[in-house]
């Protein structure tokens, strides 16, 4: 659905508008589908996105040496009719890293029952202020398992981070 969209689209909030009536026409009730849908251009680091009920994207700035949580965006895809979506532009400087993760990063719990939170995961992302994603990624995983421990999983854990084209230092 979402390919047949963006075919059609190129406004990720449009797109998702799309997708939102697809769903709701060809499915079952009850199902809703969360998201994070953006298109990059790589030759100015642009990125046009919208958000439909998905955990909001972390920002690691850079310049500003800080890490910010994204708006939080619209309601998820295929619970209601006819949803209105705005669409959001953010520029990926060299340097830069967006972090899009699902809920089961920060909905983790460890055999304390305690739950890993958003503000664990922004103390582990300011400590990848100026290095690459390889990097950032590494640490939130060495993170997230230690501090999990042996307790199971109970969602997945999906993670992924895109970088502004950067040469900052060598081990990177």
């Amino acid at each position: 659905l979402f390919r047949a969209a963006a075919l059609e689209y190129d406004s990720p909030a449009k797109t998702l508008e799309r997708v939102n009536n697809l769903l709701l026409a060809n499915s079952q009730n009850g199902l809703f589908v969360t998201t994070f849908y953006g298109i990059l251009s790589l030759e100015d680091g642009v990125l046009s996105y919208t958000i439909a009920g998905h955990n909001p994207p972390m920002m690691i700035e850079y310049e500003a040496k800080k890490v910010l949580e994204l708006d939080k965006g619209g309601i998820a895809l295929g619970a209601l009719p006819d949803i209105s979506l705005d669409d959001k532009q953010l520029i990926l400087n060299p340097g830069d890293c967006l972090v899009l993760y699902t809920d089961g990063v920060t909905e983790a719990f460890n055999l304390q029952d305690q739950m890993y939170g958003a503000k664990k995961l922004k103390n582990v992302l300011v400590k990848s202020i100026g290095r690459n994603a390889r990097f950032t990624l590494e640490k939130l995983e060495e993170d997230l398992v230690k501090f999990r421990g042996d307790a199971p999983l109970s969602d997945d854990t999906t993670i992924l981070v895109i970088c502004g084209s950067q040469s900052l230092t060598a081990d990177n």
